[in-house]
């Protein structure tokens, strides 16, 4: 009960954060439309006059829509860079508040401070994908196939994964005290690697072996299959599996990083430093 009481203290405190802030909830609504936009009218150019491309396009991906290939990409990729952001950063926004040391003192597990600040993250991530879908709809005019259970399920598979990075990301940003350069890494290497806006078959094959390092290549894969392919759970259970077994690993490896940063902090002494 104290840690679950942990937890709800450090929501409720990032959640009054949250709303001082409406212009965040602005983001929510532009950057959903403007991101994929550049993909989108790229695709449209290499098509060619009357979409003679689209055939070679269709035999690689399974689909010609691909205005919705594109946004299930973008939709995954956009939730892992808040999380870089915002999760990613988060003790170290602490850290420069000045806040970190004095609740870091606090007789709780401090572990829980950073589940706490993956919650806003969560809800913010869950908004952010069905505003997402609203505006592909009537803006885009993308059909997903599928039900709304269906699409639940595409972005819960890379809850673990986007956390787990983000528990690693987390802790090694405060042990480094660096943010901006490792933000743009990290969510660079997502967008070449996990097939953010093209099919990972294009790539060489030793690119290929390097995207399954990431949870989110098939959380991608699983989620054209039940969203614009109109594929059925079963043809994406081994998508859906290894995203959620990588996933799993990588929120094994975020603790142990963190537990590693509270020793090095320990022993140091270097909360404070900047």
């Amino acid at each position: 009960m104290n840690r679950l009481r942990t937890i709800a203290a450090v929501t409720r405190k990032d959640l009054t954060q949250f709303t001082r802030y409406p212009s965040i909830f602005l983001q929510l609504l532009i950057w959903p439309l403007i991101f994929p936009l550049v993909y989108i009218l790229s695709a449209y150019a290499l098509a060619g006059k009357n979409n003679v491309s689209m055939g070679a396009y269709k035999s690689i991906t399974g689909t010609n829509n691909y205005m919705g290939f594109i946004v299930i990409g973008t939709m995954i990729y956009m939730w892992v860079n808040v999380t870089m952001w915002s999760f990613g950063t988060y003790l170290r926004e602490e850290q420069t508040r000045g806040t970190l040391e004095s609740n870091w003192l606090c007789p709780i597990k401090r572990f829980d401070m950073l589940i706490g600040g993956a919650v806003i993250g969560i809800i913010q991530g869950f908004a952010m994908a069905v505003v997402s879908m609203v505006e592909y709809r009537f803006v885009y005019n993308i059909h997903f196939t599928g039900n709304v259970l269906i699409w639940l399920l595409t972005f819960i598979i890379v809850v673990p994964g986007v956390y787990g990075i983000g528990s690693i990301f987390a802790s090694l940003v405060l042990w480094v005290k660096e943010t901006n350069s490792m933000v743009q890494l990290v969510r660079g290497m997502v967008m070449i690697f996990c097939g953010v806006s093209f099919p990972i078959s294009v790539m060489p094959s030793w690119m290929q072996e390097i995207s399954k390092v990431f949870p989110f290549t098939y959380g991608i894969l699983a989620g054209r299959t039940l969203m614009i392919n109109g594929g059925s759970l079963i043809q994406a259970l081994p998508d859906i599996a290894m995203c959620l077994g990588e996933g799993i690993i990588y929120l094994i490896i975020g603790r142990l990083c963190f537990a590693a940063v509270e020793r090095k902090v320990k022993l140091m002494g270097s909360l404070e430093r900047f």
